[in-house]
């Protein structure tokens, strides 16, 4: 996507295949974990608790489009690896919340490497000799 080089057809078959995957599962809530996702929030300026919404990310993506790699950089202090990619990332998590019929993101602020961590540790606490 950064580079333009996203077929048509391929971008229709990625939306045709998240309505397939999501029905059935209504209402969907999406947890976005990731760089990308994270910095959106921050920028929105969401409190913790707040989830993240279409119509919050999709002005937020208006915005970014119109802004330059440079402007990004400059007006929004983003670091040179995260001005690239953030338009492109924003314009996925519009797509799949508009054809999964997803209405917020909830952003948890702690990483899916650190989530894993902790549910394998509370799993490992749970059959532990040292609970006995």
């Amino acid at each position: 996507m950064l580079h333009n080089k996203i077929e048509r057809e391929y971008w229709q078959e990625f939306k045709e295949w998240i309505r397939e995957n999501v029905k059935g599962y209504h209402p969907i809530i999406a947890i976005g974990s990731g760089g990308n996702i994270n910095k959106i929030f921050k920028m929105l300026k969401k409190r913790e608790s707040k989830p993240l919404n279409y119509e919050n990310l999709r002005e937020l993506y208006e915005q970014l489009q119109m802004l330059s790699y440079e402007e990004r950089i400059s007006q929004l202090g983003l670091n040179p690896d995260r001005a690239d990619v953030i338009v492109p990332a924003a314009k996925i998590f519009l797509t799949i919340m508009k054809h999964a019929n997803i209405d917020k993101i909830i952003v948890p602020q702690i990483g899916l490497s650190d989530g894993l961590i902790h549910l394998l540790y509370e799993r490992h606490k749970k059959t532990s000799v040292f609970n006995a």
